[in-house]
């Protein structure tokens, strides 16, 4: 069990550093496309490496992912080839949008895969779907309050990750919980752990 845990703490590092590239090369040379060039390469680099090796992604993060490897090729394409006006206005809103990413990414997840937003294949159907639209409430809100103002969304977008993240954590831990008392999801939370199966 220890094992899987630090096998998982891991993957959530390794699946969170396009991210982190991201933000310090943008803090540090305040490059944003060269930071966001740099994150892109990364989130594909990330994501095609869960592809391979059939690792389960954290919802979360393959909503973050996504966002850092579409939105820069959007923004150069619209600087470069389209509407400067209308590229400079989502270039406002690119830090706030990833809430919008994560959440059309929980929806996906929600409707077509086994885990659902939670992330936990296996549950029972109905309580699947009530963890996920929690967690989708909360990701619409925080997009909501980032969107409302642009100028300082780093504390939304970072309070709304943080509780959907650690919201997560806390929701597999009840489960977890339930499960050492005797209530029948122990295989179920094995295959949250799992990393050898994706979201399919």
């Amino acid at each position: 069990m220890a094992n899987a845990r630090q096998k998982q703490l891991l993957l959530d590092l390794f699946e969170s550093l396009p991210s982190i590239v991201f933000i310090l090369l943008w803090r540090q040379t305040s490059d944003l496309e060269l930071a966001g060039w740099t994150g892109c390469g990364l989130a594909a680099f990330v994501l095609a490496g869960f592809v391979l090796v059939k690792a389960r992604m954290h919802p979360v993060l393959l909503g973050i992912n996504l966002h850092i490897l579409l939105v820069t090729p959007v923004l150069v394409g619209f600087y470069r080839f389209g509407d400067r006006a209308l590229a400079e206005f989502l270039t406002d809103y690119s830090y706030s949008a990833v809430l919008l990413t994560v959440t059309v990414t929980g929806g996906v997840l929600t409707l077509f895969s086994r885990g659902g937003f939670v992330g936990v294949p296996g549950l029972p159907r109905h309580q699947r779907h009530r963890l996920s639209l929690l967690m989708l409430a909360v990701s619409l809100a925080g997009a909501v309050w980032a969107c409302w103002a642009p100028d300082n969304s780093i504390f939304p977008v970072v309070a709304t990750l943080t509780l959907l993240i650690g919201g997560r954590r806390f929701l597999i831990a009840g489960l977890s919980e339930k499960s050492a008392n005797g209530v029948m999801l122990a295989p179920v939370l094995a295959g949250a752990s799992d990393t050898t199966n994706g979201y399919t």
